[in-house]
């Protein structure tokens, strides 16, 4: 425990990037470090795209490890700098007043509760975490009121004693939208979903005509769904404009009518989603300035064919899903289409680019993505190192 003391000390003085690992739990924080307080640290974190995306108090008996060095902060640095040069934009983040000689985390919930926001809770001996409300205060204990953003009647209200708080997300991107979410008017609403091929045929061609809000689910047992407004429609494939998980422009996705397991129109997710996306109109965040959310397609071509030679002509990068069960998904640029092949030639984890390849069947590809913000920052950072 000392040594992780001594490397958050440093990285404070120091003001390092850091990753901030976990023993038991996948998810790393990336971010600067706002404060050492007597129960835990408190860090700035950064998303993806190199924007700050709200804080985290964490106990320090959870950190398992303090990174200060490695490929992927060299990346993340990288990103931080391209978010303020290129003018990205997020959801305005309320400046933190805490005391730095008391504990962080009763002060974190009084704010919490002072101000309505929807914090993440982790707790300890606990896989899961929470999204919610505070809503009551005692010294050793908060009131707390979930809110499941996947559906509305899982609303559950329960005692959780301050101690058993390992970790406290707040203000971050989602977090602040699903906070001023939460005073809308907003009713649980039964999903309603078409599974059958000629439901899927109708519901495609109603949400295209009336530019509807849509959730597509993978067939292919990966639990995968892409959420958004179809932009380009035709008998093989679905061309859907793409909304992420705050309600912005997330690029483009293709993908084989035969992969759609079932389309979603209402949900208590979608309804969410339209609420974020009003939300961004208001902050004018609906799509980063480097990302072009208006491109054209023609719906008359093999779209497959058509993006992916677009793709080889101008060195763009893509993102491929095949049906064959040997190959992973992978992000990086296809060579020319010759005789209804191409060579794929992928980007690994450590920024590499494949040049070997690997030969590819076009009527394999079943999910084509393009345009979206880890594509361009991706391609950025190949050419500021060279690999590209």
């Amino acid at each position: 425990m000392s040594s992780i003391i001594e490397n958050l000390q440093l990285a404070a003085q120091q003001v390092h990037l850091i990753n901030l690992y976990q023993a038991n739990s996948e998810v790393v924080y990336t971010g600067y470090i706002d404060r050492l307080a007597p129960d835990g640290v408190v860090v700035n974190t950064y998303d993806d795209a190199g924007l700050q995306d709200g804080a985290v108090f964490m106990r320090y008996d959870v950190i398992d490890e303090v990174e200060m060095m490695s490929e992927d902060l060299d990346n993340m640095a990288f990103r931080l700098k391209n978010a303020t040069t290129e003018g990205l934009n997020s959801v305005p983040q309320p400046a933190l007043a805490i005391d730095d000689q008391q504990p962080a985390l009763a002060q974190l919930v009084d704010h919490a509760h002072s101000d309505h926001q929807v914090v993440l809770l982790v707790l300890a001996d606990n896989d899961n975490y929470l999204e919610g409300q505070v809503q009551a205060i005692t010294d050793q204990t908060i009131t707390f009121t979930t809110f499941d953003k996947f559906d509305f009647k899982n609303k559950t209200q329960q005692v959780i004693p301050l101690d058993s708080i390992q970790i406290l997300e707040f203000c971050g991107n989602e977090l602040l939208l699903e906070s001023a979410f939460v005073k809308t008017a907003h009713a649980h609403q039964e999903t309603v979903k078409a599974s059958e091929p000629d439901d899927v045929d109708a519901t495609l061609n109603n949400a295209l005509a009336q530019h509807q809000l849509i959730a597509i689910r993978s067939a292919d047992g990966s639990d995968m769904f892409f959420v958004g407004f179809i932009n380009t429609l035709n008998a093989d494939s679905v061309l859907l404009n793409l909304i992420d998980m705050t309600g912005q422009f997330g690029g483009y996705t293709l993908c084989r009518r035969s992969l759609i397991e079932s389309v979603t129109t209402q949900s208590d997710y979608l309804q969410t989603m339209r609420g974020f996306i009003e939300l961004n109109r208001q902050y004018e965040l609906n799509v980063q300035p480097v990302l072009n959310d208006e491109r054209l397609f023609d719906g008359t071509t093999d779209l497959f064919e058509s993006i992916l030679r677009q793709a080889a002509t101008f060195n763009n990068l893509v993102h491929i899903t095949t049906e064959n069960p040997m190959l992973p998904a992978m992000a990086g640029y296809p060579g020319a289409l010759t005789n209804g092949h191409f060579i794929f030639y992928n980007v690994d984890d450590d920024n590499q680019i494949n040049h070997v390849g690997t030969m590819i069947e076009l009527d394999q590809v079943v999910e084509l993505s393009f345009g979206y913000m880890d594509a361009y920052l991706l391609e950025k950072r190949l050419k500021s190192t060279g690999n590209l």
